[in-house]
């Protein structure tokens, strides 16, 4: 079933692409998923105020500030050129102190000659010598000063090439509506724990879908705020050492890095009941709208022998809750069930 519904997706992807001339690029076909899963309603609202006839360079501009990652290699060798711009200031203005200290040399070396002639009868000229002196260390102590604050200012540039450097890279990794990873970072995280050779890191990773979503993706203005508010929750609930993330709409995903599975279903269920308590008003009515609820499905590493089959399985796990009606849990291949708590679903 699912597996049809990633085909129809992809199906209405792919003709909203040919009927509105889009071409096929990968930037674009994620620009459309995006707006057609309504996952980020400011992206389909500037979407549609593109008009009928939607230009490359247009759809660029709103690709680079909701799809960043596009464009990485570009972004790359911006940076690249700024660094490259500083550092040759940095070179030229030390050229300039490298010049001047050799003109403020020459004047010390004349000054020296005359009084190493040690004729005192000559007050002039020794009054020169120092007037030349006390003039030329001035001029230096002053393009000393000008030196230190344009190198100052270069350096505070190159660092902040490097904070925009560092804060792209960690946006590659963010879900923007919620401020949690995305599916990015949760691949990463998964490939970590399966890279060393023999057993996996033993964890626990969780799917969860936001039951009756469609529903509240269908009132405009409700979608966003909900998931701001679900997003806030959750990293208010889970810290360093677990992940947790958006992929889209409103399902989640859960990296646990514990090995107890009470636990895991202790923190899941506490996310359950604090969701419920989340309120959802409507943006017109300003009524109450009902209970958010998950249906989640649950897989430990110890169950798969590859990243590949621990997804398919906490995917197998989710399906089951949400067969059962949704708002509910489903762990695959649990040996002690006596733990469990009677409105789990368990299977093998």
């Amino acid at each position: 079933m699912q597996s049809n519904t990633h085909t129809s997706l992809a199906f209405r992807i792919a003709t909203v692409l040919q009927q509105l001339g889009i071409e096929g690029l990968p930037r674009n076909y994620e620009l459309i998923f995006e707006a057609l899963t309504g996952n980020s309603p400011d992206l389909a609202r500037e979407l549609r105020l593109l008009g009928p006839v939607k230009t490359q360079e247009a759809l660029d501009g709103i690709a680079r500030r909701y799809l960043p990652h596009h464009f990485e290699g570009s972004q790359l060798e911006v940076r690249s050129g700024q660094v490259q711009q500083e550092l040759q200031s940095i070179l030229s203005l030390l050229d300039e102190e490298k010049s001047a200290l050799t003109r403020y040399g020459s004047v010390i070396s004349q000054a020296a000659r005359v009084f190493e002639a040690n004729d005192v009868t000559d007050k002039d000229a020794l009054s020169r010598s120092l007037q030349s002196v006390s003039s030329a260390t001035s001029t230096r102590e002053a393009q000393s000063a000008m030196l230190a604050s344009r190198v100052m200012e270069k350096s505070q540039k190159l660092e902040e090439v490097h904070r925009e450097a560092a804060a792209a890279n960690a946006a590659r990794f963010v879900d923007a509506l919620t401020g949690l990873g995305n599916r990015r970072v949760f691949n990463k995280e998964l490939a970590s724990i399966y890279e060393k050779s023999g057993l996996p890191d033993l964890c626990g990773i969780a799917f969860a879908d936001m039951d009756g979503y469609e529903t509240i993706a269908a009132v405009p203005n409700l979608p966003e705020p909900t998931l701001k508010k679900v997003g806030e929750l959750i990293q208010a609930m889970f810290g360093e050492e677990d992940l947790a993330c958006r992929f889209d709409r409103g399902r989640f995903g859960f990296i646990f890095r514990t090995a107890d599975e009470t636990e895991i279903m202790r923190l899941v269920d506490r996310l359950r009941e604090r969701l419920k308590a989340l309120p959802v008003v409507h943006p017109v009515s300003g009524k109450r709208a009902a209970p958010l609820t998950f249906s989640v499905g649950i897989c430990m590493s110890k169950e798969a022998r590859t990243a590949d089959a621990l997804i398919a399985f906490a995917e197998q796990a989710l399906g089951m809750a949400k067969a059962s009606g949704g708002n509910n849990v489903s762990i695959h291949g649990v040996a002690n069930v006596s733990h469990v708590p009677k409105d789990w679903l368990i299977y093998r």
